[in-house]
């Protein structure tokens, strides 16, 4: 097999993380080290210091050796993100980037993502191997998360005024001319068919569909007998439709029994509720994988309510590997983690239709009937093995990928205050 040399670049990586994307990062870099390769990651800590106040969270997992990692320094600390997010441009990033580039001369270089690094980390030169993987919707919302005003899903592009409300200062790059998107990337890579619809007309290249995969920490393929309650497992925000949960949860007991398992900023109210009379919703906290696997393996299904559209959660997939059905909404990329129902089921994310679609899909016995078909799922499409085999095919077909070239006026421009193009 020949090996190769990958440099991964990212804004987050563990323990210096908020999200999936890093920890996606992270399961790509080890799987490619376990089969030989030589693998460098370039991530921020200083991005990691600006977007909270939080320590990185301790782990128990052992470094990776195959893995080295290199951590950009910043001489000015958070104004170092925070000028690659308002200019898009660090010059202190970009020199970084510049000489990790020239000292380990990568085969391929692989971009995730890049929201507080700046497009200084684009390649300049032709002929280097990249990728790119399209985590959030970056490329085409300032936001990332195409939820307007922090409210809704985005129906039409009025950016500038979006951001003012949700307390970001407007990213003044995505308004002029000079950004024609993605430039210089050979191929990206969509983990949902759903993100590869919303953000493929900003590329000039090929957009592929590459399920996310995660480890097989159940390797027998083992499905047990569901527990008593239904898992929802990620950060505590309106966006993930928490509230809508909390709602359906309040007062009915016995018929949506509730584990929740993370952090965020409505972990106090539903702290309240977990205390009140004829409701059964319990906190852990934020947990790591090793000891969220036994709530995966026992749970009736794992519920994702979100309100945002997204793309493919590793917590979803998670849960599949552990034989654990799904309960989604109808949101984004989630309606493909259920397979056409063979998964799991779909809800609108309010609390009325929560409620029923959990009563239905109790009724139904799906909470076991479903457990086979949702391990099959996970080893079919979100295993590692497939995943590389996969990846590392794109990536030896890159030679033989030409650059697509897009429109003529490039991407669409993010709209001023009054809907229309700056001047």
């Amino acid at each position: 097999m020949e090996t190769l040399r990958f440099l991964l670049v990212t804004t987050f990586y563990p323990p210096y993380h908020l999200g999936g994307d890093a920890t996606h990062v992270q399961y790509l870099a080890r799987a490619l080290g376990k089969r030989g390769h030589e693998v460098h990651v370039e991530f921020s800590p200083a991005a990691f210091r600006l977007k909270t106040k939080r320590k990185p969270a301790p782990s128990n997992r052992s470094p990776d050796e195959s893995v080295r990692l290199h951590p950009i320094r910043s001489r000015y600390g958070r104004l170092q993100p925070l000028s690659a997010f308002l200019t898009g441009q660090s010059k202190g990033v970009n020199r970084s980037h510049e000489q990790l580039v020239a000292q380990t001369k990568p085969d391929v270089v692989h971009l995730h993502n890049i929201s507080l690094l700046g497009l200084g980390v684009l390649p300049k030169k032709a002929g280097q191997k990249t990728l790119y993987t399209a985590h959030d919707y970056w490329v085409r919302c300032p936001r990332s998360d195409l939820f307007k005003f922090g409210r809704y899903p985005c129906d039409a592009p009025t950016c500038f005024r979006c951001g003012l409300a949700t307390g970001r200062p407007p990213q003044l790059w995505r308004y002029g001319r000079g950004w024609k998107g993605m430039r210089g990337i050979d191929c990206a890579i969509a983990p949902s068919r759903f993100m590869k619809s919303a953000v493929e007309r900003l590329f000039r290249c090929p957009v592929v569909h590459l399920p996310n995969f995660a480890p097989d920490h159940n390797p027998a393929g083992t499905s047990q007998t569901p527990g008593d309650y239904y898992l929802y497992a990620g950060t505590l925000e309106p966006h993930r439709g928490i509230v809508e949960l909390a709602a359906a949860a309040n007062g009915n007991a016995s018929r949506l029994p509730l584990v929740v398992a993370g952090r965020g900023s409505l972990e106090g109210p539903l702290k309240k509720l977990e205390n009140s009379d004829g409701t059964n919703v319990h906190l852990t906290g934020w947990l790591e994988a090793p000891k969220l696997e036994p709530l995966y393996r026992k749970a009736k299904a794992f519920i994702m309510p979100s309100l945002s559209y997204d793309n493919a959660p590793l917590a979803a997939i998670e849960a599949l590997s552990w034989g654990a059905p799904l309960l989604v909404s109808h949101r984004g990329g989630l309606l493909e983690l259920i397979y056409d129902g063979q998964t799991g089921r779909s809800f609108e994310p309010e609390p009325s239709d929560i409620l029923r679609t959990v009563e239905r899909f109790e009724a139904e016995g799906l909470h076991f009937k479903l457990r086979q078909a949702a391990r099959e799922a996970y080893e079919s499409h979100h295993h590692p093995d497939p995943y590389l085999t996969r990846y590392l095919s794109l990536v030896k077909d890159l030679d033989s990928i030409s650059a697509a070239e897009g429109t003529p006026e490039g991407p669409p421009v993010p709209r001023g205050p009054d809907g229309d193009r700056p001047q």
